[in-house]
């Protein structure tokens, strides 16, 4: 698709004068099972002043693939406490599906967490994306995440197990 043809897609319902250029750009991944690769760990602040730990997944197989789903957790003082048990627990299971020890030490903050989590990036595991109802804004429902290890690794849609073996008598030059 040429640029002339993006452009046509994207503001075919767009108004300049009056629609947010930033809204609608992302969408989320629907609810459902994804076989994932681990890309990135980041501690972010946004523009706001909104920090997070933030992992960013990305779809390896089905419809979806190529697609991100980042998972953002904050742990700000001001997150009520339930959020934050939550998303140390998220920590936790995330760290125990890759393969990462984290140590007490590894608990100082977001920074301390994003270089322990370094040695998971590549990584690949399946990520659980269900939405429960936002009671206060039934438009846009809380989104709820986990993760889980393939039970075994030849299940892995990129193991090891899925390369070819090619000799050199097959190779053209």
């Amino acid at each position: 698709m040429g640029l002339r043809d993006l452009m046509n897609e994207t503001l075919a319902d767009f108004n300049p004068k009056t629609d947010n250029p930033n809204a609608g750009g992302f969408e989320n991944l629907p609810d459902g099972d994804y076989d994932v690769v681990l890309n990135k760990v980041e501690h972010k602040v946004f523009n706001s002043g909104w920090e997070c730990l933030s992992f960013q997944n990305e779809v390896t197989i089905g419809e979806a693939a190529g697609r991100k789903e980042f998972v953002n957790m904050s742990f700000a003082d001001s997150t009520p406490e339930f959020v934050l048990k939550k998303n140390i627990k998220l920590v936790a299971k995330l760290a125990s599906v890759t393969g990462v020890q984290l140590s007490d030490d590894d608990w100082e903050d977001e920074i301390t967490l994003v270089e322990a989590f370094q040695a998971a990036v590549g990584g690949q595991y399946i990520l659980k994306v269900t939405s429960s109802p936002n009671k206060k804004k039934p438009e846009e429902p809380y989104r709820n995440f986990d993760f889980e290890e393939y039970d075994d690794e030849d299940e892995a849609p990129n193991s090891l197990g899925d390369l070819i073996e090619i000799s050199d008598e097959d190779i053209p030059f």
